[in-house]
């Protein structure tokens, strides 16, 4: 059977893309039938469009699909917790009717029509096309804004009807390698019960057609029942558990396994997004001997209501300290602008969150933004130190994770900020202790941040801060790569890759003798450089609305439109706390709204009193076309929505427009405010 690797499929599809000429020696034949027949429909492969949801639509299917809905939620909810990633159904016509994700912010295509002709290729299409399982990755894609997308589909009968398909997605990487028969077994699952006209099975005969699914796992999984109880567990579940009889643990309280009875509780009721992993003990029993404790880490968990209405309980979890949080969702899911030159220049906009701080900095297609992101996707799979400059607020630390996520690096992902920590304690927090090597220190010792992110990234934060003595050590780190504990005599390599982050001019501080010249050239092997807010106003609807509907989703709120005029004044504030204080601002507009439309009166009195600097209005385009602009803008009264129609380009296309030729946007609050 031929293989293709991802580089024989992006040769072919450059050959493609430029001639129409397929290349049979270096992709599949059913994507390239697939290629063919996007260029065929007329799709733009760099095209970033989806079709928009009907909401309409989407309730009458879901309400003709009942029936089917109730039989394939759990089996979804169940691929959705193995994965950790996107699981839709489409019908017949690839309608996709039910979504489950565990994203908080995604482009998807739930509620609309899953076509060649308009979404481009995918696993989900080829098996609407072929009738058969697929699986698509990476450069299979026809379109630039899925080729670091990952996603397998099978396709699910009633009898001999071809009812559907039901898919999995990864937006930023490769899906399991057993995803594929994983999704082949849910579908299973589906069918099973649509042959038995949806006959309601009991708790055993369920379990049973689950264990071939958990079985794809290679992580430790778990069933329980509400009490405990366990139903089912999986291969590497058994390892763990030094039990290799599956039926020894069938039927027995997962409490008699943990090393603390309270442990289950606490297993049980905690969040299911776990941004702080609870971490447990396990008893293994040895022939012979006195059970002996393994420390093992919960890493993803859900409680997913059967079809009989019983409850189980999923737990995914595997000894602590492996390195195996892939899919605990640093999420970049991309969204691309069309670029005609997509190899030199290929994204525009990326999303990311940080599961630490839930904040997402990293939103935007401004030119100012696309040129950060451009200096990511062509840097992050070297190992070159980064320098990231740019102001506070403007989201470095989220550039940092993209560059690490994007790196594919196997390692964690550790920030230290060089100007928290005492002077006396930043060289223990780097390089680690023994035990005793000092009055205080822990008894068994500590590891330290440049051990912990061996094979990873280490984020040295507000690097400007760090004192002499330890820029020494740090470049003697970085010359290297070896780390000595203190109160050790023995040396380890480590291999790391540092990303540093300042606010502050580094050529200033190496005149002021404050910062060596030697480390900053040694750090500044890529220097990107983050635009405030201020220079990248056109990306303020795309990052206020997301953080409306952010804060809509926490605080369990309906998401409240932004009329035109808070728009049109937050694009003329000059945002000195950058992206992070607008994130600050649209939270409190959430509040002040009081579930209705957010306008003026919602805002900040700093925000609304704020008068732009007249100096700062000069002409940088052509006289003729910001002279039309600004006739159009005044002929609408300054509607940006009816200007954006008129000119036939997207609102965020127009404030690009406005932002270029310094046009001040012209509001009328005062009725708002009264």
């Amino acid at each position: 059977m031929a293989t293709y690797t991802q580089e024989d499929t992006l040769l072919a599809w450059k050959t493609f893309i430029a001639s129409g000429v397929i290349l049979k020696d270096k992709v599949r034949p059913i994507v390239a039938r697939s290629w063919e027949h996007c260029r065929e429909s007329g799709l733009d492969p760099w095209s970033s469009s989806f079709p928009k949801c009907s909401n309409s639509f989407l309730t009458k299917k879901r309400t003709q699909y009942a029936e089917l809905l109730s039989i394939a939620s759990p089996v979804m909810n169940y691929v959705c917790t193995l994965l950790n990633n996107n699981i839709s159904i489409c019908d017949a016509e690839g309608f996709c009717f039910e979504l489950v994700t565990p994203l908080k912010y995604y482009p998807r295509t739930l509620g609309t029509y899953v076509k060649e002709e308009t979404c481009g290729n995918g696993a989900v299409t080829i098996s609407l096309n072929e009738r058969i399982p697929s699986r698509v990755d990476g450069y299979e894609h026809y379109r630039i804004i899925s080729h670091h997308h990952s996603n397998v589909s099978s396709p699910y009968f009633k009898g001999d009807t071809f009812m559907g398909v039901l898919n999995a997605v990864s937006p930023f990487g490769d899906l399991p390698e057993k995803a594929l028969q994983l999704i082949i077994s849910a579908a299973k699952i589906i069918e099973l019960h649509l042959e038995n006209d949806q006959k309601r099975y009991d708790t055993l005969e369920t379990i049973k057609l689950f264990k071939e699914m958990i079985g794809c796992c290679s992580q430790g999984v778990v069933i329980l029942e509400k009490d405990g109880t366990i139903l089912a567990a999986n291969q590497a579940c058994k390892q763990l558990l030094s039990y290799t009889n599956h039926d020894d643990l069938i039927s027995k309280s997962f409490t008699s396994y943990l090393a603390s009875a309270n442990d289950l509780s606490k297993l049980m009721s905690c969040k299911a997004e776990l941004l702080d992993k609870p971490t447990f003990a396990l008893k293994r029993p040895l022939s012979n001997k006195e059970d002996t404790l393994l420390e093992c880490i919960l890493i993803r968990k859900n409680h997913i209501k059967m079809i009989n209405g019983d409850i189980h309980t999923l737990l995914m979890i595997d000894k602590y300290g492996t390195n195996d949080t892939e899919n605990t969702y640093t999420t970049i899911p991309f969204a691309f602008t069309p670029d005609k030159n997509p190899l030199i220049n290929p994204a525009i906009s990326v999303n990311v969150k940080n599961p630490k701080t839930e904040e997402v900095e990293y939103i935007g297609e401004s030119p100012a933004w696309s040129k950060v992101h451009e200096m990511v996707i062509k840097t992050a799979s070297f190992p070159s130190n980064v320098l990231l400059q740019g102001e506070s607020g403007t989201g470095k630390e989220i550039v940092a994770l993209t560059i690490h996520r994007l790196s594919k690096r196997k390692g964690n992902f550790v920030a230290i900020n060089c100007g928290a920590i005492p002077k006396e304690l930043l060289y223990s927090e780097l390089f680690g202790y023994e035990k005793g090597a000092f009055t205080g220190a822990h008894v068994g010792g500590s590891i330290g941040k440049f051990e912990y992110a061996d094979e990873g990234t280490l984020f040295l934060d507000e690097i400007g801060e760090m004192p002499l003595d330890m820029q020494v050590s740090l470049l003697r780190f970085i010359q290297e790569m070896t780390i000595t504990r203190i109160g050790s005599n023995k040396s380890k390599k480590v291999n790391v890759r540092i990303i540093a982050a300042t606010n502050k001019d580094l050529t200033e501080l190496i005149r002021a003798g404050r910062f060596r010249e030697d480390l900053y050239y040694r750090l500044n092997v890529i220097d990107i450089k983050l635009p405030p807010l201020r220079e990248r106003k056109s990306d303020i609807p795309m990052l206020a609305n997301y953080f409306v509907s952010k804060f809509a989703e926490q605080f369990g709120t309906q998401q409240p439109p932004l009329s035109e005029k808070v728009l049109q004044i937050l694009y003329q504030y000059n945002w000195p706390g950058n992206v992070r204080e607008l994130k600050n601002v649209m939270e409190k507009a959430l509040i002040l709204s009081g579930g209705k439309d957010i306008t003026p009166k919602c805002l900040t009195d700093r925000i609304l009193t704020f008068t732009p600097d007249p100096d700062h209005s000069k002409d940088n385009g052509s006289h003729d076309a910001k002279r039309e602009l600004l006739e159009l803008l005044e002929r609408n009264n300054y509607n940006i929505s009816k200007v954006a129609k008129a000119m036939n380009i997207t609102r965020n296309t127009l404030y690009r427009k406005i932002e270029k030729y310094n046009i001040k946007l012209k509001t009328s609050v005062s009725s708002d405010i009264e």
